[in-house]
């Protein structure tokens, strides 16, 4: 729901709805009624709020002057929330017999919303109190399992207009949001402790200038040291933790140089509040901590942000319910159950508005699917029965029975969304080369910090301490450390976005320089199905032969049916039809003779085919395609060209790809005739097409330019089971949209979006990936230098370093958020043969 400034009650032409304020239609207004709706849903939602004397709503809205929206009410049962599984998932015991469960809310918008959903409790008994966080629309219902049923609660939210959903990342978040308390809780120490030490450390120096008695300054002394301990016990302990960590595992981490200036700095001062005299560091240090951890929780929040996209993504792609069929029959009921409880062989329902919940077939029902969620594409496709249908698509038009054929992680789109996680929890070999060079840095700058303290020694302890101390701070070399993991997740999140999921990140380092691009034909640079691409002859022949047609399962029968997107014409009779394996078919339609096959098959009944249909026959095959003629009453009548048509992008991305220096070839085990002329319309050399090829022959072909010292890296790039040992021995693996499971398996790269055009973005995402790391490393090694070299020549203090080394990192930041890799999409302009 969201909220109206215009009236509530119908009084004036145009009539207003009395919950949303919209218009209402003419056909659903109702005389004699004083509060006319545009919509059963707002209706529904207006009287219950009536009903449960929570008319103060509708006044919230009005001084709020807010916009409703038509209530959106499925009426669905909510029977799965009752699911112990699902609702293990959501739901924690609070003691006593009472649970709460997080759900989260579609349309809350409003002050006056949080008003309306926190007031249900009055009108459910079992259910104790309700808290809606109006941000993250995560609404906390405590109730009593024995009193009420979560179901109950569902279905009393969804008559609101509120649809709820289990919030299934609710245990993750809350075990992110309990590390973000603790990291704060950690920071504000460390501020307040730093502004009180700075006033002690104040009260210090006025003191040593204007004299100040022996017990204030010791006590002044005693108590800074006092407020310090909360700093270096509670806010630094996360840096002492990892280093002693690496310590034990005789490794150096980039926190240890951060530990040892702590732990220096604050036993020296310590030492010298016991001894009486000496200078103190506790307030240098505490600022310095506040400053490191500031940094972090800045960093910590980039981090979150990529986390939530993550699961925005998953949670665009998955639900948490089916409608199962119960029984066989059209009329069979349908329940509510969790994902979890499907198997291969279910029949689910998927109503109009609603994602597809698995993966499977339509056994009945004609729609239109939008697969945005796999394609990165808001187009939509067309199903009809026997159709496959994919996890995460959105039906758009009339109600679908799918057989069930993966569910839940086993789907597409789940086995996709786990190449992202993989990609992002595999350490690329960029990232170990950094995480060495940063050790060497370390142990570097410890080196350093050593020489430091010896030379400054003549200066007195203390200048030398500073000094060390210093030189510690600056030498955590933490924008290099962050140079590489954060510019690889920014960049495989965005690709994950376009539809290139990155199963291997290590791939886009090896495409600094390609030398070769080896592209399968059928699925790749060709559709990958059959279709009438060119047809000469008689209009009336076409639409016999694609009713005849219909009484076949052949490749070149479907290619018939679905030619011209128009319906298959409707005759009253049928008989006699016979298939002839390797030629065509034939049959009696409304009593004309009809044949449709290759030419031995219309010549078997003694007829001749036109001069005119014979030179369109030989033209069809000079472009790649199959002629299929038609003859009715014993005339050919027409002549179709049947082939599988080149993608509209191939032509366009091949020209780019050779542009850039790149060497195209065409592997297939097609004849090699066909191959040869789908790359002379490609454009490429005769000699780079190589057809007829079995799987093993694809292998050593790619094994042959991928062999040590070729120059260049070699990507294959195909989408069949014949692919897979190709692309798994190449240098980079790309499988294309509707590869199968193999090919999935064994390439790097996996597409979602039809076409080879995203090549070209992948290059370009490389490219910009490579410029980022290089420009990440290079400032980050500059900074250590030049204020390394400043502080150990005295110029740069602790303080003064631990500002500075917070914005180095969150100049790496940036750096790498705004890199441009996959940021938007330019699709390779499709060139017309």
């Amino acid at each position: 729901m969201t909220h109206p400034r215009e009236s509530r009650h119908l009084s004036v032409a145009p009539v207003a709805c009395a919950h949303c304020g919209l218009a209402v239609p003419a056909g659903l207004l109702r005389e004699g009624e004083k509060e006319q709706f545009c919509c059963s849903g707002c209706r529904q939602v207006y009287t219950l709020v009536r009903e449960w004397g929570f008319d103060q709503y509708y006044r919230l809205v009005d001084q709020q002057q807010g916009t409703l929206e038509p209530a959106r009410v499925t009426g669905r049962t909510f029977e799965d929330f009752d699911d112990p599984q699902l609702q293990g998932e959501a739901t924690e015991a609070v003691g006593g017999e009472r649970c709460r469960t997080r759900l989260y809310l579609e349309g809350v918008h409003c002050p006056a919303c949080v008003w309306l959903v926190e007031r249900l409790p009055a009108a459910l008994p079992g259910v104790d109190e309700i808290r809606l966080n109006l941000g993250s629309s995560v609404a906390e219902v405590t109730w009593k399992p024995g009193a009420t049923r979560l179901s109950a609660v569902g279905r009393a939210l969804d008559r609101l207009g509120y649809t709820p959903h289990v919030h299934r990342a609710a245990r993750v978040q809350e075990a992110r949001r309990a590390e973000d308390r603790i990291a704060l809780a950690r920071l504000g120490v460390a501020a307040a402790c730093a502004m009180n030490l700075m006033f002690l450390s104040g009260a210090l120096y006025a003191g040593e200038y204007s004299g100040m008695a022996s017990a204030y300054e010791s006590f002044f002394r005693w108590f800074s040291l006092a407020v310090s301990v909360p700093v270096a016990l509670f806010s630094a302990r996360p840096f002492f933790r990892t280093a002693i960590a690496a310590v034990k595992a005789r490794t150096v981490h980039i926190h240890l140089p951060i530990a040892v200036a702590i732990a220096v700095g604050f036993t020296a001062s310590a030492v010298n509040v016991v001894r009486g005299t000496g200078p103190l560091w506790f307030d240098s240090l505490a600022m310095l901590v506040a400053a490191l951890l500031g940094a972090q929780q800045v960093q910590r929040g980039a981090q979150r942000a990529a986390l939530e996209r993550a699961d925005s993504l998953r949670g665009a792609a998955f639900v948490e319910f089916a409608r199962r069929l119960e029984g066989d029959g059209p009329g069979a009921p349908t329940v509510e159950v969790p994902i979890s409880a499907l198997s291969p062989g279910d029949r689910v329902e998927v109503r109009s508005g609603e994602l597809v919940p698995v993966d499977g077939v339509v056994l009945s029902g004609r729609s239109s699917l939008d697969n945005a969620v796999l394609t990165g594409e808001t187009a939509v496709q067309p199903v009809r029965e026997g159709d496959t249908v994919n996890a995460g698509a959105t039906n758009q038009g009339a109600r679908l029975v799918v057989r069930v054929d993966a569910a839940g992680e086993k789907t597409r789109i789940g086995a996709l969304l786990a190449i992202v996680q993989e990609a992002l929890s595999r350490r690329p070999a960029l990232l170990l080369k950094t995480d060495l060079l940063a050790r060497r840095f370390v142990q570097g700058f410890l080196l350093l910090a050593a020489a430091t303290g010896a030379y400054w020694l003549h200066e007195g302890p203390a200048i030398a301490l500073e000094r060390v101390v210093a030189v510690l701070v600056v030498a955590c070399p933490c924008a290099l450390g962050l140079s590489v993991p954060l510019a690889m997740s920014v960049t495989l999140l965005r690709a994950a976005r376009t539809g290139v999921f990155v199963k291997n990140p290590d791939a886009l380092g090896r495409l600094r320089k390609v030398g070769a691009v080896l592209l399968d034909k059928t699925g790749t640079l060709t559709e990958g199905r059959t279709t009438v691409a060119r047809w000469e002859g008689s209009e009336a022949a076409l639409r016999l032969a694609r009713a005849l047609e219909s009484e076949s399962s052949h490749a070149v029968a479907r290619a018939f049916r679905a030619s011209y997107g128009r319906p298959v014409t409707v005759v009253h009779s049928v008989e006699d039809v016979n298939e002839v394996p390797g030629q065509g078919i034939c049959g009696t339609l409304d009593g004309r003779a009809v044949r449709v096959g290759n030419r031995l098959h219309v010549e078997a009944e003694g007829v001749c085919v036109p001069p005119a249909l014979d030179a369109s026959a030989r033209a069809f095959v000079a472009e790649g395609l199959s002629p299929i003629f038609v003859s009715v009453e014993g005339h050919v009548a027409g002549v179709a060209g049947v082939g599988d048509p080149l993608r509209g992008d191939a032509k366009g991305t091949v020209a780019a790809l050779r542009a850039r220096g790149i060497r195209v070839r065409i592997l297939s085990g097609d004849h090699p005739a066909v191959v040869a002329r789908v790359a002379t319309e490609l454009g490429i050399p005769a000699e780079d097409a190589l057809g007829g090829l079995s799987p093993e022959e694809k292998r050593d072909v790619v094994a042959s330019l991928a062999a040590p010292g070729h120059d260049g890296a070699v990507v294959m790039v195909g989408d069949g089971v014949n692919d897979a040992a190709a692309l798994a021995l190449a240098d980079v693996g790309i499988a294309v949209h509707g590869g199968t499971g193999a090919s999935i398996v064994a390439a790097d790269i996996v597409l979602t979006r039809e076409g080879i055009a995203p090549l070209m973005e992948i290059l370009d995402g490389a490219r910009r990936l490579r410029g980022v790391v290089r420009r990440n490393l290079a400032f980050s090694l500059v900074y250590n230098a030049v204020a390394g070299s400043l502080a150990m020549l005295g110029l740069v203090g602790p303080l003064l370093g631990a500002v500075l080394m917070p914005l180095s990192s969150l100049t790496v930041v940036l750096s790498s958020a705004y890199s441009g890799a996959f940021a938007r999409r330019r699709p390779v302009a499709a060139e017309k043969a």
